[in-house]
């Protein structure tokens, strides 16, 4: 859908009619609502929480990639999988589009899928090992982080002109 639009954007701006299909927000939310209650989503069964999340992800890893997960250290656990088994995730787990899985991480203060990956493999590599979890710590992080970015957009925005109009009493 992404591609279909860059492209009618590309085309329309050369002169040429492409239509463009969009879902307004009201369909958007009606999808989302009956998606976040849904077992299954395209024949993938979608957990309704971080301990089924669990429970689905050591079901479908094979045994010896799961070893060898667990045994990771956990900085590389972070970076490494984020591509492969968080795409999968996001893809297979509807986290854009919205799923139970999805709705459950955004009550619990993760909003982004990029975040949901990076926390659920984190925590589920600390559940396999016996560790606490520390999903609040986790959270805490994502959201100094945003923070952070947040400030620095703030520093390196640029006010082009300054209209000053005259105040009519």
């Amino acid at each position: 859908m992404k591609a279909f639009i860059h492209l009618s954007l590309l085309l329309g701006s050369l002169g040429m009619e492409v239509p463009v299909f969009a879902q307004t927000i009201e369909e958007y939310q009606a999808n989302y609502a009956k998606r976040i209650t849904q077992e299954m989503i395209n024949g993938v069964y979608i957990p309704s929480d971080l301990e089924d999340a669990f429970s689905e992800l050591v079901r479908l890893a094979d045994p010896k990639g799961l070893a060898e997960f667990k045994v990771a250290p956990e900085d590389s656990v972070r970076r490494k999988l984020h591509f492969g088994l968080g795409r999968w995730m996001v893809i297979n787990w509807g986290f854009e589009e919205g799923s139970r899985i999805s709705h459950c991480m955004k009550g619990r203060g993760v909003s982004l899928p990029d975040d949901m990956v990076e926390v659920i493999i984190i925590t589920w590599h600390r559940n396999l090992n016996g560790r606490p979890i520390k999903f609040e710590e986790e959270v805490a992080i994502i959201e100094k982080r945003k923070a952070v970015e947040k400030a620095k957009r703030d520093a390196q925005k640029e006010v082009i002109i300054l209209e000053k109009r005259p105040h009519k009493d």
